[in-house]
């Protein structure tokens, strides 16, 4: 048996295979009775049993062309690096990209010109703009430990990413406006246009700090996110020591908000999804946990000035997947 048939058909794009062996009947089985994986999210907790099935971007969530939707993340993404400190050191720059190609190329949306940028702020946070640009929080940087907790934080970006998650949050606030139009009339013109509509909608910042992302796209993006670092050949526990991590700043704060955390599902239903997948893939007993690399990274940033505690990038950069308010 070289293959299974599910009993429902969706539209959807092909993903990379997670093994190159076929899957087993066993598996088949599962496949045929869950279908395909199934997030459902109720006051923010997921509430149906999630298969280890990795989720399918269908073709047809395409609002606009991925021409469009690179031009206009690098339009906003020229204005956000106009306002947010960036840290720009290039051994750090180089490595996170590095990092950031591997998963990408085992995403769903593996040709669009992924990149990564350190923002240098100490908050705790990590955020992604449509068509691939990427930026981690200095703070979020520091608090991992391991290499394959970055790997799992920049594999949920770009989940985000893959599912049309950001490019459909920014279309709705800009269409909203009636300014959905202009900024796509003006995408290729360097007139001026897009960085007034920007400017009129408060700066870049200000305006992704408006953009929230459903519980069922964190959710889903999580789902994404495990499958690029398992297919890229890191150890998906990565996203069990991010979470441990999160939980404990959480804790560290004493119930205050915590930025990448605001908008996700519960982090203990997160940790229970990807619990569920772990147990039904077959993980390599070579995949990385760490690297000689991370470890020069995190050197290198704890030889950098700290920043200073400045008042100009808030709000903070968004809660693990888009920019948002305290």
């Amino acid at each position: 048996m070289t293959g299974c048939t599910p009993l429902t058909a969706t539209p959807a794009s092909p993903a990379p295979p997670l093994l190159a062996r076929g899957p087993s009947r066993r598996e088949c089985l599962r496949a045929a009775w869950a279908g395909v994986a199934v997030l459902s999210v109720a006051q923010g907790v997921l509430t149906r049993e999630i298969f280890a099935q990795e989720p399918r971007v269908a073709d047809g969530s395409r609002s606009v062309s991925d021409a469009d939707e690179i031009a206009m993340g690098q339009r906003f993404a020229a204005e956000l690096e106009k306002e947010a400190p960036i840290l720009s050191n290039p051994a750090i720059d180089r490595y996170l990209n590095s990092v950031v190609q591997e998963l990408a190329s085992q995403s769903q949306r593996p040709s669009l010109p992924y990149r990564v940028k350190v923002i240098n702020t100490m908050e705790v946070n990590a955020s992604s703009l449509p068509g691939g640009t990427l930026y981690l929080n200095r703070g979020m940087l520091e608090l991992m430990s391991s290499e394959d907790e970055l790997a799992a934080t920049l594999a949920h970006e770009i989940g985000h990413v893959a599912g049309r998650h950001a490019i459909h949050q920014l279309m709705l606030t800009l269409q909203a406006r009636a300014l959905l139009q202009p900024v796509l009339d003006n995408l290729n013109e360097q007139n001026g246009v897009v960085e007034k509509i920007i400017l009129q909608l408060g700066g870049a910042v200000a305006l992704l700090a408006r953009l929230h992302f459903s519980r069922q796209d964190e959710a889903q993006a999580d789902l994404l996110g495990f499958y690029e670092v398992l297919r890229a050949g890191w150890d998906p526990h990565g996203f069990v020591k991010m979470f441990a991590a999160l939980e404990a700043l959480e804790k560290i704060n004493d119930g205050r908000s915590v930025a990448i955390l605001s908008g996700h599902p519960p982090t203990p239903e997160r940790l229970k999804a990807i619990q569920h997948e772990i147990a039904r893939v077959s993980i390599p007993e070579d995949a990385r946990t760490d690297s000689v690399e991370f470890r020069v990274c995190k050197a290198t940033l704890r030889r950098l000035p700290k920043p200073a505690k400045i008042r100009e990038i808030q709000p903070q950069t968004r809660s693990h997947g888009q920019p948002q308010a305290d």
